[in-house]
């Protein structure tokens, strides 16, 4: 038993030198200022000045909004950290994991952080601030209760951040809520907690039912209620009626709203084909079109692999996939496909297709060859933060493409022979979704230059507009008033794009000649990407393909360019919100200063106790973490402690790990020390006196500290791969002490109790040093990895007063040769090697062997000096997203079948022995609960007597 082994991975943890996990690179190095306002103190950095002071005044003004709204003022100075674009964003050292392209801001509940990159549009950072500094709001105002933003659930929080900050039920969110009534599919208030209804739309419709009905104080009364219950409690104590009614209520509403289309059958009218989205794909999203210029192929992104976002290339007719261009689920190749803000573009000869991607940190237009695949060219833009559709010129010399620098979107053009970048609007306006005209001499876009304006800081809808290549000159193209208009694509001298005008997105027509424009789709739900700006929309060959919403997935369907009806505007939008004043106050007065890199307190852990006893006594400890760092958490101390009951050295366990995380290279020190306690019980002796027969029991009991000073550095070459390395020094002390005791017989009785001290082991001083290179493009399933490849190779030298060298080298392979079904292998070794590789001073290689071979629990491995292991095993869905009995959201589960082996060396470096061979093989389940994985096994065992069967339960995720 071990006083303290929880400490053992904390280390590696603390410096994101974790065994294995991709890394968060730091591609480039930012110096953050601090630009305070009245009421926030924004961190941003130079390339961002001119848009952080735009972003300044949005600020204090949805202060003066939520404060009105949510009748609070806030206590604390929220800290607004900034970043140029969401390629920036992902680099941010505020959180220590991976951000995902879906992510397009946060708020920490701990230190009330706010944290956002600038979007493609000034309108939508506005959205995405306001949304955040609701949360601002909703944390300043829970904590004065003694309550916790997450606590709540995601609908009731995440909802009125979209709703505040928004200020209705926007079409997109609409469109959502049409198909859900259509197919009368719609949650009560107690099923919006599954995550199968996402809370950011579902909450969000909530929320502008509630606030119509019962007032817009609502979420402040709501957020200051201290009923019982939970949210819903809290929905029912403020609104006086029970969740049932409410309910009830509010799917009226929507049916009210959202029910008035009438459904047109595919048998009455010819509905366009579908192309991507079937029946028994896994996966919601396919999305980004692009039809090749002879309307053969089309290509798209999906994840109809159920894992990761990736490029396919299909053909119209049939909506057979004919290959995958692109894959990320297990290849590190692009950091981003951007698929949320961009699609590709074919060539006008259809055997080059443009796409825009990020690459090692990097805004890069990437070239494929066509109908193959093969990357052509990869073309890297370091003085721009993003880049977003590419449309190639009609003779295929050049490419433009909208790109993000310092928080601005304009138009740049690219020549890809010379390699020559040129760009061609310069404002603070959105201008995106280039299409090149047939002719070669315009580009037409999409731009708010029209409605909106940088002074008052409105922004209104996006209209179409064209730039004449040769003059530089911008003229409106012929646009739906009191709409958005987007992804505009020319078919000779018309333009079609994608506008709501009836609150519904669909395809239009505009003849440029004469400015008439007709409708041409006329679906339900809508012809929508994932956000409102996504590109939607391709034509070629008198065939238009788009992206739909429909029976809740993002379908790729193509309809005839035939000829469509008059427009006709039915519907208008509902008013926003009360509170959305369109009040800008002036640029901030005080002037920017330098970051402070002072720590304070972050984070407190939650403390624990626990007790037991056994074969080597009773035992309790108690323990707690704490952390400090700077507020960008580039720099941070943790620490762990732990307390026995004797408080002796022994029970004494301590962690403090400081980490330097401001540039590429991260690096740490580390002080430890780890107290070991060992035991061995000697077989009980009998005695046979006929007047008092006794019991002996004995336990040789040896006590370890060790304590390490070591310093680890890591450098990541990419997301997959990094190098690590480590040196310090290390001390083992010991103690030793028998334990005896004699027990009367029959009776149980203690009769006697000693502890005496035996001779303990000679103290030693070790210098450690260890080097590493590792590998991870694993993609994660619900109970462990499911596609890619892992490995580690290690090697660690010690000398000093022991001297011996650890060798470790485990590479582990995820495969699916029929989806969703893994095959995962492991081939692992570790050990010692050297004079000193079996000293008895040494922390055990392994604590347990049921990780390694199942079905086993030798004690005896714990004296190992090398080990070889081999794994393989199969991993099927059953229950989950992915799963083969259930695509809902159910608790996933996972059958195994498995096969282990394994050999164990326990003899000394000069006479090992016959190694131990262990086999087993067996079958079980492995589910996720809560986000802990639990593994329920049946191994044969094949080297134990007698050989059987053994169940056993461990708590782990699959290697």
């Amino acid at each position: 038993m071990t006083l303290a082994f929880a400490f053992g991975g904390v280390l590696s943890a603390s410096l994101s030198a974790q065994y294995f996990g991709s890394n968060k690179v730091q591609y480039d190095r930012f110096d953050f200022q601090v630009l305070p306002t009245s009421h926030f103190d924004i961190y941003y950095y130079p390339d961002e000045a001119d848009a952080t002071k735009i972003a300044a005044r949005l600020a204090e003004r949805w202060y003066a909004r939520l404060s009105h709204v949510l009748a609070h003022t806030l206590t604390e100075r929220p800290p607004i950290v900034l970043y140029a674009s969401h390629a920036h964003f992902t680099q941010t050292t505020i959180l220590p994991g991976n951000i995902p392209e879906g992510v397009g801001g946060f708020t920490d509940h701990q230190r009330g952080r706010v944290v956002l990159p600038f979007t493609a549009a000034l309108g939508e950072t506005d959205h995405v601030l306001g949304h955040e500094l609701v949360h601002a709001f909703q944390r300043d105002m829970l904590k004065h209760q003694g309550a916790a933003m997450g606590l709540l659930p995601l609908w009731f929080t995440e909802g009125m951040a979209e709703y505040l900050s928004v200020g209705r039920v926007d079409t997109n969110t609409a469109m959502w809520l049409r198909d859900a009534v259509r197919r009368e599919r719609l949650p009560t208030l107690k099923q919006l907690d599954d995550p199968r209804w996402f809370p950011y739309r579902y909450g969000q419709a909530l929320w502008a039912f509630l606030s119509e009905r019962f007032g817009d104080d609502l979420a402040a009364r709501a957020l200051a209620s201290k009923a019982k219950g939970g949210a819903i409690g809290r929905l029912v104590a403020t609104t006086g009626v029970d969740a049932a009614t409410l309910t009830r209520d509010w799917h009226a509403s929507l049916r009210a709203t959202f029910g008035t289309h009438a459904e047109v059958s595919d048998a009455e009218s010819p509905h366009p084909i579908l192309i991507a989205g079937q029946k028994g794909d896994v996966g919601r999203y396919n999305v980004g079109p692009a039809l090749s210029p002879d309307g053969r192929y089309v290509v798209f992104l999906s994840e109809r692999g159920g894992y990761s976002i990736d490029v396919f290339l299909a053909e119209t007719a049939t909506g057979k996939i004919v290959r995958k261009l692109v894959s990320t689920a297990a290849d590190p190749h692009f950091d981003s496909l951007l698929f949320l803000e961009s699609a590709g573009a074919w060539d006008a000869q259809g055997s080059r297709f443009a796409m825009a991607t990020v690459r090692g940190g990097q805004a890069v237009l990437a070239v494929l060859q066509m109908p193959t695949g093969t990357i052509q060219m990869e073309r890297a833009f370091a003085d721009l933060d993003q880049i977003y559709s590419p449309t190639w010129s009609p003779d295929g010399t050049r490419v433009v493409f909208s790109a993000l620098h310092g928080g601005s979107t304009d138009l740049y053009e690219f020549d890809v022979a010379r390699g020559g970048l040129r760009r061609l609007t310069y404002d603070a306006y959105a201008d995106l979704e280039p299409a090149w005209s047939p002719d070669g001499r315009t580009i037409a876009f999409v731009t708010d230059r029209f409605t909106s304006s940088l002074s008052t800081l409105t922004f209104g809808d996006f209209r179409l507009a064209a730039l004449d290549l040769e003059t530089g000159d911008v003229r409106p193209l012929p646009s739906i008033p009191d709409a958005k208009n987007i992804n505009p694509q020319w078919s000779g001298g018309d333009l079609y794009f994608i506008a709501d005008p009836n609150g519904v997105s669909n395809v239009f027509r505009a003849v440029i000649a004469t400015g008439d424009v007709t409708q041409i789709t006329n679906v339900e739900s809508g012809v929508s990407g994932v956000t409102s700006l996504s590109p939607a929309l391709s034509i070629a060959q008198g065939q238009v393909a788009f992206s739909e919403y429909r029976n809740g997935v993002y379908e790729i369907r193509s309809t005839p360019t035939c000829e469509g009806d008059p427009l006709v505007v039915t519907e208008t939008r509902p008013a926003l919100g009360a509170w959305l004043t369109d009040d800008a106050p002036d640029a901030p007065a005080a002037k920017s200063r330098p970051y402070d890199r002072t720590l304070s307190l972050a984070g407190i852990g939650q403390p624990y106790l626990s007790a037991g006893g056994g074969s080597y006594g009773t035992f309790f400890r108690a323990g707690i973490s704490f952390s400090v760092s700077d507020l960008l958490e580039e720099r941070q101390i943790n620490t762990a402690l732990q307390v026995g009951a004797g408080g002796s050295r022994r029970d004494f366990a301590v962690q403090s790990v400081y980490l330097n995380r401001q540039s590429r290279w991260n690096w740490g020190v580390a002080g430890t020390q780890i107290p070991v306690l060992l035991g061995v019980v000697r077989a009980p002796s009998l005695t046979e006196s006929p007047s008092a027969p006794t019991v002996k029991r004995e336990v040789d009991l040896l006590s370890q500290t060790h304590r390490q000073l070591a310093g680890l550095t890591s450098y990541p070459f990419s997301r997959a791969q990094r190098v690590e390395f480590s040196g310090g020094l290390h001390s083992i002390t010991s103690d030793r002490q028998v334990s005896s005791r004699v027990y009367a017989r029959p009776s149980g009785a203690l009769i006697t109790e000693s502890l005496e001290p035996a001779v303990g082991e000679a103290a030693a001083t070790l210098f450690e040093a260890s080097a590493a290179l590792v590998y991870d493009t694993s993609l994660l399933g619900a109970t462990g990895p499911v596609l890619g490849t892992r490995y580690r190779f290690e090697a660690a030298p010690t000398l000093g007063d022991l001297s011996y060298t650890t060798l470790l080298a485990d590479y582990r392979r995820y495969v699916m040769p029929v989806a969703p079904i893994t095959v995962a292998a492991r081939f692992q070794h570790v050990g010692r090697y050297g004079a000193d590789a079996g000293d008895p001073r040494l922390l055990p290689l392994i604590w347990t062997i049921r990780d390694l071979v199942r079905g086993y629990d030798a004690q005896d491995v714990l004296t190992t000096r090398r080990l070889s292991v081999a794994n393989v095993e199969a991993r099927i869905p059953l229950m989950g997203p992915v799963g083969l009995l259930s695509r809902v959201s159910a608790l996933p589960l996972d059958a195994i079948v498995f096969a282990d082996a394994a050999k164990f060396w326990n003899g000394g470096t000069a006479n090992p022995g016959a190694p131990r061979i262990l086999r087993s093989a067996g079958a079980g389940i492995r589910f996720n609960a809560a986000g802990f994985v639990f593994e329920i096994d049946g191994a044969h065992t094949f080297d134990t007597v007698p050989r059987g069967w053994r169940l056993s339960f461990n708590f782990m995720p699959g290697f």
